[in-house]
């Protein structure tokens, strides 16, 4: 994730502020697409995958917050920012509760940059937090497969017969060398810790 590029979904029906917006961001280093509307915000992101949408909350048609719903019955794990000018309490009390973060008009591009870094910061360490979650996974299932092929009662006389239980094991999921390897260097480990002194 670090070498990918954040990608950025804006929708607003304002063409000045859209033309603006999109100019940033993209000086900021993001990729950057484009939508008159959620209508077609939804469009393009059933289309393509992104990182965060940034929508105005007064749009016709569909607005900000149904944009919101439809994009986390989409895809959770898409970060939404919603622009709104409060015009009232009520409007700023649900575009708030609604959205992770939100962005009162009229507002600084610098302060755009901050909440847009602010919300790719949050969505790298999930991600990371994800990918050690797999490893963890991995890691405990490729010990569970240990123990079960080398067993409480394997140590020297069935060493051979785990070893070729390990080798069954190592190409489960179709042949790999280096996972191979690693299995047979944990079936050694094992059988010189087991095996009876002489």
């Amino acid at each position: 994730m670090s070498e990918e590029k954040f990608k950025i979904l804006i929708a607003d029906d304002d063409l000045d502020l859209r033309e603006l917006l999109i100019e940033a961001v993209r000086n900021w280093g993001y990729e950057v697409s484009l939508a008159r509307d959620g209508e077609e915000a939804l469009k393009k992101l059933r289309m393509d995958h992104f990182h965060m949408v940034i929508t105005d909350l007064m749009m016709p048609g569909m607005d900000g917050l149904q944009l919101l719903q439809r994009i986390r019955e989409l895809d959770g794990d898409i970060l939404v920012i919603i622009i709104a000018s409060y015009a009232t309490i009520e409007t700023a009390v649900k575009a708030m509760q609604s959205a992770r973060t939100t962005i009162a008009k009229p507002f600084r591009l610098d302060e755009l940059m901050i909440v847009i870094k602010n919300a790719c910061e949050r969505l790298r360490l999930m991600l990371q937090n994800r990918n050690l979650l797999e490893e963890l996974r991995t890691a405990y299932g490729e010990i569970a497969v240990l123990k079960k092929a080398l067993g409480t009662g394997a140590e020297a006389q069935g060493y051979g017969r785990d070893r070729e239980a390990l080798a069954e094991a190592a190409h489960k999921d179709g042949p790999n060398p280096l996972k191979y390897q690693e299995y047979m260097r944990e079936a050694d480990r094992f059988s010189k810790k087991t095996a009876p002194k002489t």
